[in-house]
């Protein structure tokens, strides 16, 4: 086997253990089953509605990497775009308080009355949501090249970069890793 071949064995082998872990977070915890339906029946959930929409594209983008099919990976990245700029109006809707947010991702402590506060914590939403879309731009571009190390590295990095460490900063703690992933680098 040669040198090429052990690498793209390697990707191929490397992909699937990633496939696998991104596949298990978005099919446990509150995304699975019946309870996210009733969890968005019974509560006032839209910024969750909308961030489980652009997770379930998140995932066809990796599926669509994994088997190769590049258009639907420029489609599955066109909606993540589409979807990541509602997020603005669905953090700061024009003529509502924001205090509703800040309580369901647990952000008491924060005064939603507090302009200075609300303006920061706009600007850094605003930050995060331009770097999913150029993200998924710069996933589309290197799809519809062909070229599927990079369309995979700039899917890795939109998740490491832009997706976790928004959630690091907006979400309550998320579950501990296995002790199988966090010896592995998780």
């Amino acid at each position: 086997m040669g040198k090429k071949d052990k690498k793209r064995v390697a990707l191929i082998i490397a992909s699937f253990a990633v496939f696998i872990s991104v596949l298990s977070i978005f099919s446990g915890g509150i995304t699975s089953g019946k309870d996210i339906e009733e969890k968005h029946t019974t509560e006032y959930a839209p910024i969750r509605s909308l961030m489980y929409i652009i997770s379930s594209h998140t995932a066809n983008i990796l599926e669509a990497i994994m088997m190769g099919d590049y258009d639907s990976v420029k489609s599955e990245t066109d909606i993540v775009i589409e979807k990541s700029e509602g997020l603005l109006k669905s953090f700061f809707p024009e003529g509502e308080p924001v205090g509703k947010w800040i309580y369901e991702f647990d952000l008491a402590g924060i005064d939603p009355n507090n302009p200075t506060v609300i303006k920061a914590i706009k600007e850094d939403v605003e930050k995060y949501i331009n770097m999913i879309k150029s993200s998924a731009k710069n996933i589309a571009e290197s799809s519809m090249e062909g070229n599927i190390d990079e369309t995979y590295n700039n899917f890795d990095l939109m998740l490491r970069e832009t997706c976790f460490k928004c959630h690091e900063t907006y979400r309550s703690k998320w579950p501990e890793w296995p002790e199988w992933m966090q010896i592995s680098g998780g």
